[in-house]
């Protein structure tokens, strides 16, 4: 399995997971120009897209899902107009795409009906963003997988200190808002196991986190717990961030 975050952030979203002639592309809430010129430089073209799944519907992530022919989306039941039986995802279920098991977790953001997934070939992969916590219940669908691509939006001082007004803080901050850096480590402190290859932090916001904001709790959270791993990497706005069996 290989896997591309071609955009992450509140701009726009998507990513790309491939493995045997097929392709999952997560969310599209960049331009069909750049998604097409981000894949092109990665050696692939629209035709390898199988299938496009909507984690959400907010516009940084569905802004541009309307490029794809509709037999080809799928989704969570309320975040698309009148979806249909089989495009449906229901969380806690899993469902066959081409050579991929799939199955949907439900998450909590303030959207009509987020989901994250559970990617599986021989490798499994771990997609979550955007939701202000991780429950019980989906925790025990994440433990010891190979890959993991998990929110790391804010540092709370950082948050803090920015000249957002105070109602927005806290929607980013509750339960339906985003994942810290802190809860974001300490929840992958205890999720992966000896199978783990890498972690991707995604969704980092551009005023409230840098890049080594995020790094830094990770390794001060995974030194306290006596973890060594450091196959961590940050996905960007801007610059695609791949991994799994991908060779460059």
């Amino acid at each position: 399995m290989e896997f591309h975050v071609l955009a992450s952030g509140s701009k726009g979203n998507a990513t790309f997971v491939y493995e045997d002639g097929c392709g999952i592309l997560i969310d599209c809430g960049i331009t069909r120009k750049q998604l097409l010129y981000k894949l092109e430089q990665l050696g692939f073209n629209d035709s390898d897209i199988t299938y496009v799944f909507l984690t959400h519907d907010h516009y940084d992530h569905n802004k541009n899902i309307h490029i794809f022919d509709t037999d080809k989306i799928f989704s969570a039941k309320k975040n698309i107009e009148n979806l249909d039986e089989y495009h449906t995802l229901i969380p806690y279920t899993h469902r066959q795409f081409g050579v991929f098991d799939v199955l949907t977790l439900k998450t909590s953001h303030d959207a009509s009906d987020p989901i994250g997934f559970v990617i599986s070939t021989d490798e499994q992969l771990l997609y979550m963003t955007d939701t202000g916590y991780v429950s019980q219940k989906n925790r025990q669908y994440m433990k010891n997988l190979d890959y993991y691509i998990i929110e790391s939006n804010h540092d709370i001082e950082m948050l803090m200190a920015t000249k957002r007004p105070m109602f927005l803080k806290n929607r980013i901050l509750n339960d339906v808002g985003h994942l810290n850096n802190e809860y974001s480590a300490q929840l992958m402190s205890e999720m992966i196991g000896e199978n783990t290859k890498e972690i991707i932090l995604a969704h980092l916001s551009q005023e409230a986190n840098t890049k080594e904001k995020a790094i830094e709790t990770y390794k001060q959270v995974f030194k306290e717990q006596n973890i060594q791993f450091d196959q961590i990497k940050v996905a960007s706005q801007v610059d695609v961030i791949s991994g799994g069996k991908y060779e460059d």
